[in-house]
């Protein structure tokens, strides 16, 4: 569950709602220990709370509906050739994890915008998927965005962001190598903004645990693929 505050004039996204190892477990079926290893490996984010760890609601309903995964993940140069194809596999999301490494922040909308009209990165989740035709609420949305490893390195200097991993503000960072991929692939909106290709959206939006999103992310192929 996301929530969208004000505080003074500056809006900020929060994330709540997590649940325990096993909590996790249950829904997924499969004992506490592998939802550790599952986290562990990177294939479902976790929380760590002194000796305890919990994991988003929201990424255990998106494991559910994908079910088992296949086949190793493949490198970020050819996810990005994929993704540029369009040629991606939405049940099998895992395989395309290395399309950047997650790092959440809480930081004001108006700050993800900074980042946006610079050109310093690329849009995707609902926002982007709005921007590509899918009809969805941007309402308490997550911001997700693609950004290169090097102003990941330097965003404190040009942003006022904070590396939290309850925040809603959802920055993908790419190895600097493979960001002129990601750039060429990115189409420009009417605001001058990059968005990221339908692919990418897809499968981004299939983390969420919204089952409109996983609707709109085959909505996202279907139409252009």
């Amino acid at each position: 569950m996301v929530e969208l505050a004000n505080i003074g004039e500056i809006q900020y996204i929060e994330a709540v709602d997590l649940v325990s190892l096993a909590d996790a477990s249950q829904l997924l079926g499969v004992s506490s220990e592998r939802v550790r290893q599952l986290v562990a490996a990177g294939d479902l984010p976790g929380v760590r709370f002194g000796n305890a760890w919990a994991v988003p609601r929201d990424a255990v309903l998106a494991r559910c509906h994908v079910g088992n995964r296949r086949g190793r993940p493949l490198g970020a140069k050819r996810v990005w050739g994929a993704i540029a194809g369009g040629e991606v596999d939405l049940v099998n999301v895992s395989r395309y994890r290395n399309r950047g490494a997650i790092h959440r922040y809480s930081m004001s909308v108006a700050e993800a915008d900074h980042l946006l009209d610079g050109g310093h990165a690329v849009k995707s989740g609902v926002a982007a998927a709005i921007a590509h035709g899918e009809l969805l609420s941007s309402d308490g949305a997550e911001i997700d965005l693609y950004v290169s490893n090097d102003l990941h390195e330097s965003l404190e200097s040009l942003v006022a962001a904070v590396e939290d991993p309850l925040g809603s503000v959802v920055l993908r960072v790419v190895p600097d190598d493979i960001w002129p991929q990601v750039r060429n692939a990115a189409s420009e909106s009417g605001d001058g903004q990059l968005i990221a290709p339908a692919a990418a959206v897809a499968l981004d939006l299939m983390d969420s645990g919204d089952p409109r999103h996983w609707v709109a992310a085959e909505g996202l192929l279907a139409s252009h693929g």
